[in-house]
């Protein structure tokens, strides 16, 4: 759910996201196509349009804890637009996956009054929580990347 009145342009926030399959098709069970979302947003963390703090890609959705990099100008929902489209357009070509994606996406400010550290750990567990690896660190979908600012 999107704040009405809120820019969602700049670093000076931390997000909480969550993008799901078109129909929540389990579509990241494709150990292939959950790479090739990994390397998505490992070449815009490095092409320094977000830090990006942990994420976890579950078969039919993805979480991710992410701040737009302060040089990056545009909104959050150009950001994950340009994401959505490039790993749609990737996968389509290389897997004939017509719609990779849901229209929308779930986005949540992280407030000071939220430890960043409790919803990193939220995300990295998805796995956990749904039975499918003991640790989070078993999961080769669940990562921590940049350091949580803190």
């Amino acid at each position: 759910m999107h704040l009405s009145g809120f820019d969602y342009t700049g670093g000076s926030y931390v997000y909480f996201l969550t993008l799901c399959t078109a129909d929540k098709k389990p579509l990241f069970k494709n150990a292939e196509i959950a790479r090739l979302i990994i390397d998505e947003m490992e070449l815009r963390r490095k092409r320094n349009e977000i830090i990006l703090f942990c994420f976890c890609i579950m078969p039919d959705h993805v979480h991710m804890l992410l701040s737009l990099s302060k040089g990056y100008q545009k909104r959050l929902i150009n950001w994950v637009s340009a994401f959505k489209r490039y790993s749609a357009k990737i996968i389509r070509k290389s897997y004939g996956v017509e719609q990779l994606w849901q229209k929308n996406f779930y986005d949540h400010v992280i407030r000071k009054e939220e430890s960043l550290i409790k919803v990193a750990e939220y995300i990295v567990n998805n796995p956990v929580r749904k039975d499918i690896v003991r640790e989070w660190k078993e999961y080769p979908y669940s990562r921590i990347i940049d350091p949580l600012p803190v």
